[in-house]
């Protein structure tokens, strides 16, 4: 499963996202910015089929789905301020949150499995259930301004795997404890369709 695979919707949307403003998180960036392309209200939405209509992904409180970076195994999901709808965003943490599918196997990948296979090291704060594994670890960041470390999960539904990674700024809210709060709301929302 390739979290990454929509880099250049990545690094524009991190650029974004770093350019809003969120309240305790550091306030150095920058408010609002024109860059001159289409209105982004039209590419928030709260809520999509993947796999072909096998699942349903309901994005977390705060964020919204990029209908530009939509593809049948991949979303890529922020601040709803950043795609538009900042009234949908109301105290949510600056972050990039991705969802990615495959067919699902016979057994969730361990947090050290899944770490190998990603690159990533210093996995802590493991949560592994019969249904989904969260942890956070630390591994390249997708784009500058954003921690390496960041939380990673897995969870089945119905016959698909589901991987997440939820990425924001170092000291931000995303990267602490809120960030598991964030994927286990996702986790918990998702619904099998076929």
């Amino acid at each position: 499963m390739n979290t990454w695979i929509c880099k250049t919707t990545v690094a524009a949307l991190a650029l974004t996202l770093l350019a809003a403003c969120e309240e305790g998180q550091g306030g150095a960036f920058l408010q609002g910015s024109d860059t001159g392309a289409a209105s982004p209200k039209a590419i928030a939405l709260s809520q999509a089929n993947m796999a072909f209509g096998a699942v349903t992904l309901v994005a977390p409180n705060g964020f919204c789905i990029d209908k530009a970076s939509l593809r049948q195994n991949f979303a890529l999901m922020s601040r709803c301020e950043a795609l538009g709808a900042p009234s949908a965003g109301a105290n949510a943490p600056v972050g990039i949150l991705t969802a990615s599918f495959s067919a699902a196997s016979a057994t969730i990948p361990s947090p050290s499995e899944t770490a190998a296979a990603f690159g990533l090291n210093t996995v802590t704060d493991p949560v592994v259930s019969d249904r989904s594994v969260t942890f956070r670890a630390n591994g390249r960041a997708p784009a500058k301004g954003l921690s390496e470390t960041h939380w990673r999960g897995t969870a089945r539904v119905g016959s698909q795997m589901m991987g997440l990674a939820l990425h924001g700024p170092s000291g931000g809210r995303a990267i602490g404890a809120e960030g598991r709060a964030i994927l286990d709301q996702l986790i918990s929302s998702l619904a099998a369709d076929g």
